[in-house]
């Protein structure tokens, strides 16, 4: 049983004061199409579906700019949604901007909060064994050509959607290495602490290592699948440029571990001088080649490197179907303009075979024509949301 979102309530947040989607009213339709003129809100309604899972959104924004401009100092965000989970239940989530608080040395504290079934949370964390999410934005189109955080961060998204707990290492990996670099540049280097935050470091950063790598090695047999399904779709090959990624497989962990642990104590001035970590997996990058060219993805042009990253997202959805027995919420936030109709017809029906829930969105709703039967349509219009446009404005 695929994940999906029932109905979803936002109030608040970005361009919407109040809105709702209710889902049920056509429960066979496993795709959801938003069509609208540019900054009419479709990706807000993105974002907010994107926050029902841990981490920060498909934008990756900071929580107050999250919030309504017109809304008043004490309102708050609020996203809730009623879900089918992915083992089939059915619960309510929800997240959002919590009131302010200070600290025992008077600064404020600004934090998001999530609920499940009326109920606070202890972290986002909870989420994962709930709902899956993953997704594609305009704003990805230029991953190979920038940085590998971009890159990185993508990947991990998806290992953290087949491995939910990949987030918590991270986010323990990622404390771990912030308080060694603080005690390193406070000039109070005890030992035996900078010892077990390294201990700490290079154990998760095998746990992350290892599971990107399996996810990697993984994906790439889905992709070839996929390219049988779908030939217009460039198939990838992927790997892991990274240290600690490529000696996973090599020898045993443990071994990798206490390798690591020495080249982040070795390194302990070097980092204190540069103000930064300069070894770790924090570093790593995505390498992917499109295989029938024997080219960099960087190399190759601007349509077969978003081809590219749609064939990614699919293998990993089918991955996914065949290893933990369902699809995640796929968001794709306007991928079918960009693609020649018969890309687009072939992506349409991959999506349709997944039977997952897919959410698209557009500026003409002509290019979704061929779904018509198939998936349920909502227009958006400065912040507004119409069930089956234009018939009717869906009540917030």
């Amino acid at each position: 049983m695929a994940p999906s979102l029932r109905k979803i309530n936002i109030s608040q947040f970005r361009c919407y004061e109040a809105a709702r989607i209710d889902l049920t009213e056509s429960p066979q339709s496993s795709i959801v199409v938003l069509t609208g003129p540019n900054g009419a809100g479709k990706t807000n309604i993105l974002e907010a579906v994107s926050l029902l899972v841990p981490g920060k959104g498909l934008r990756g924004a900071d929580i107050l700019d999250m919030k309504n401009r017109a809304a008043g100092p004490q309102d708050l965000w609020a996203v809730s949604a009623e879900i089918e989970t992915v083992d089939g239940g059915i619960a309510r989530i929800g997240t959002g901007l919590d009131r302010e608080t200070t600290r025992p040395d008077g600064s404020a504290v600004r934090k998001r909060i999530v609920r499940i079934d009326g109920e606070n949370a202890k972290s986002q964390a909870a989420l994962a064994a709930l709902f899956s999410v993953i997704w594609l934005t305009p704003q990805m189109d230029r991953l190979f050509l920038e940085g590998a955080s971009a890159r990185r961060k993508f990947l991990d998204r998806l290992v953290a959607a087949y491995t939910p707990e990949h987030g918590t290492s991270l986010n323990r990996y990622e404390k771990a290495m912030r308080e060694r670099l603080k005690i390193l540049q406070d000039g109070r280097a005890d030992p035996a602490w900078l010892d077990a935050l390294e201990r700490q470091m290079s154990s998760h950063a095998v746990a992350i290592a290892a599971a990107r790598r399996a996810l990697a090695e993984r994906l790439q047999s889905h992709a070839a699948s996929l390219s049988e399904k779908a030939p217009l779709f460039p198939q990838p090959l992927l790997g892991l440029d990274g240290w600690t990624e490529n000696e996973i497989g090599t020898r045993p962990a443990v071994d990798i571990e206490d390798d690591l642990k020495s080249k982040l104590a070795a390194a302990r001035e070097q980092d204190r001088a540069a103000g930064r970590t300069m070894e770790g997996i924090h570093r790593g990058d995505l390498a992917v080649f499109y295989k029938a060219k024997d080219m960099p993805a960087a190399q190759s042009s601007t349509g077969e490197q978003k081809a590219l990253l749609v064939s990614i997202v699919l293998a990993h959805a089918l991955l996914m179907r065949a290893e933990k027995g369902f699809v995640p919420v796929i968001l794709l936030d306007e991928v079918a303009a960009h693609l020649d109709a018969k890309r687009r017809e072939q992506l349409f029906a991959v999506l349709r075979a997944l039977r997952g829930q897919v959410w698209l969105t557009g500026t003409d709703e002509a290019v979704f024509a061929s779904l018509q039967d198939g998936a349920q349509f909502f227009r958006i219009d400065q912040g507004r949301v119409f069930a089956h446009a234009p018939l009717r404005e869906v009540a917030p």
